[in-house]
């Protein structure tokens, strides 16, 4: 009688088990378009930050990994990642605009229902769909709007295109005060190439004023993450003689309103930096 009533008993407890693992997974992935996702999953925010310098270094072999890895699970942010990667060839992916956009097209509808929730990766990502023509036909006015939306919610990545639009005029007014702005917020949140671009635009004095000593400090913190790029204006800088040790110059970025700068600085311009999205 005891061996049957504890039988029972294990009985009841695994159908108890079950059922919570089976609401679990109901609460994971609920029904509905709009209710894909209860938020951004880790591994895509992990990714995003390694392909912008985020976690200390730009490591795009271990962003596109982890990229892939996510889209595989059916996420559907992840896939239009994928999508994004494929489309202009980011972290290492071949370029394919072709696939890019069937994959786009697959997933759009889900990744608009996100945006329309208020999940930030997915407003910047239809962003991204109306920059490069991702399911949608290329709009550049839609996709500032969308970059704005998403930037104005804290999105490094969406600060950093606004940045892009509004240096080459795309979708908005050029304006080099504004791309200061909007890069400047993006760098100070460890975006690299976002500090390339303060270090190139202090450098110059355009939107801000020109200073060389943070126009290096900048270009220090963009080659400490890896960036190439930052590291040759370090090289150029130290050429010309606008530092006897660029190693212990003190970084000095100033604080306070930007302001543009009236007189260039003595030394050359770094060559024409290409302002498509990231």
């Amino acid at each position: 009688m005891s061996s049957r009533l504890a039988r029972s008993r294990r009985r009841r407890r695994g159908a108890a088990t079950a059922l919570t693992a089976a609401t679990a997974f109901l609460t994971v992935l609920p029904a509905g378009p709009t209710a894909l996702e209860a938020q951004l999953h880790p591994d895509l925010a992990e990714a995003v930050r390694w392909y912008t310098g985020e976690t200390g270094t730009v490591d795009d072999a271990r962003a596109r990994a982890l990229v892939e890895r996510t889209a595989a699970t059916g996420d559907v942010l992840a896939r239009m990642w994928v999508a994004r990667c494929l489309s202009r060839g980011r972290m290492g992916c071949p370029e394919d605009p072709v696939r890019a956009r069937t994959i786009a097209d697959s997933v759009l509808a889900s990744v608009r229902a996100l945006a329309d929730a208020g999940e930030p990766e997915a407003v910047f990502l239809m962003g991204t769909a109306h920059d490069e023509a991702l399911g949608v036909e290329e709009d550049p006015v839609e996709a500032a709007r969308w970059y704005r939306r998403a930037a104005e919610a804290g999105h490094v990545l969406a600060r950093h295109n606004l940045g892009n639009a509004y240096r080459a005029g795309r979708g908005v007014a050029q304006s080099d005060s504004l791309a200061v702005h909007w890069w400047r917020q993006a760098a100070e949140a460890g975006d690299a190439i976002a500090e390339l671009r303060m270090g190139e635009m202090t450098e110059q004095g355009r939107g801000i004023e020109a200073d060389l000593a943070a126009a290096r400090a900048w270009y220090r913190r963009a080659a400490a993450r890896g960036n190439a790029r930052a590291a040759e204006a370090l090289e150029r800088l130290a050429g010309a003689g606008a530092s006897r040790d660029l190693r212990t110059t003190p970084e000095r970025i100033p604080q306070g309103p930007l302001r543009p700068a009236e007189a260039r600085p003595p030394c050359a311009p770094p060559p024409p930096p290409s302002f498509s999205s990231r």
